[in-house]
């Protein structure tokens, strides 16, 4: 029996505010404590920003519409992490 591969999808926004709101919209729609009493979870996933400078939104188990459907990425290229 084989592993089942599992692709990482992403939404590539130009701002981070983009990007936050595609996010909080999921939240509210999942019912997450944020949206019901106004403290607690918020996203289901936060944007990362991105080797050139946007921000990438993994969206695995969003729900997404035909648009967001057909603007996934499943290749984004964050950038190195700094030497401390």
């Amino acid at each position: 029996m084989s592993e089942e591969e599992i692709t990482i999808n992403y939404l590539v926004y130009d701002t981070e505010a983009d990007a936050i709101a595609r996010a909080d919209t999921e939240g509210a729609r999942r019912g997450y404590a944020y949206h019901r009493v106004g403290s607690g979870t918020r996203y289901s996933t936060y944007p990362q920003v991105t080797a050139d400078g946007k921000y990438a939104l993994l969206v695995n188990g969003y729900e997404l519409t035909e648009d967001e459907e057909s603007a996934i990425t499943t290749s984004v290229t964050f950038p190195e992490p700094e030497e401390v």
